[in-house]
C-alpha cells in the first residue's frame, strides 16, 4: 500500500481523511443556524432537544457546540446593558458648557441628589449568548435582569442652605412612605 501510494503520489503519507459524516444535512444545518439566530439566549441542552424533535435525529450536546461552531457561532458571555448611551453622553456635555459661567450665588440655590439602588437578588448573570464574535452590542442579546428583584434604594441630598438629607422609603412603588432621619 505504502509503495503503490509512494508511485502514484510522490510521497508516502496518507491523504486527508473524509471522517466520520454529519448527522445533520445541508438544509438542517441552515434551520439550525436560523433557529441559533432567532435564539441566541438557548442553552446547549435546549438546542440539543429542539435539534432532536425538529429532525427525528439522535444529536448529542458536543454534537450541537460542533455544528454551532460549524455555523460561525460560539458562546459568550452576556455582556451589560450600558448605563449611558451616546446620546446621555452628548445631552450632559451639552448641559455642562450651559452651565460653565455660572456664579458660586448660583450654584447655592441647587440641590444636589443622589440614590443608590442595591439590589439583593437579580437575574441569572451566568447566562451565554450564542453569536458572532464580532456581534457584540445587540441590545437583545444583552444580560436578562430582572425587573422587580428585591432591592433597597437609598437617597440623600445635599444643599447650602439646609445640609445634609438623609430620608429613608419604605414600601415600593405604590403606597410608599418617606422617612426622614435627623
Amino acid at each position: 500500500m505504502i509503495i503503490k501510494r509512494f508511485s502514484t503520489t510522490g510521497n508516502s503519507r496518507t491523504g486527508k481523511v473524509p471522517g466520520r459524516k454529519l448527522t445533520l444535512t445541508d438544509r438542517e444545518v441552515s434551520l439550525f443556524r436560523q433557529h441559533i439566530r432567532k435564539n441566541r439566549h438557548m442553552a446547549v441542552a435546549d438546542l440539543a432537544t429542539w435539534a432532536r424533535q425538529s429532525f427525528g435525529k439522535t444529536i448529542s450536546e458536543a454534537s450541537t457546540r460542533q455544528y454551532i461552531k460549524r455555523c460561525g457561532y460560539a458562546f459568550y458571555k452576556a455582556r451589560r446593558k450600558p448605563f449611558l448611551t451616546s446620546s446621555n453622553k452628548r445631552q450632559r456635555v451639552a448641559w455642562a458648557k450651559s452651565h460653565l459661567s455660572w456664579t458660586p450665588s448660583q450654584w447655592e440655590k441647587v440641590l444636589r441628589t443622589d440614590e443608590s439602588v442595591f439590589e439583593v437578588s437579580y437575574g441569572n448573570i451566568s447566562r451565554k449568548v450564542i453569536r458572532k464574535k464580532d456581534e457584540a452590542n445587540y441590545p437583545s442579546w444583552y444580560k436578562r435582569v430582572v425587573l422587580k428583584a428585591s432591592s433597597v434604594m437609598v437617597w440623600g441630598c445635599l444643599s447650602s442652605e439646609w445640609g445634609w438629607q438623609f430620608p429613608f422609603m419604605y414600601g415600593h412603588d405604590k403606597g410608599s412612605r418617606l422617612y426622614t432621619c435627623s
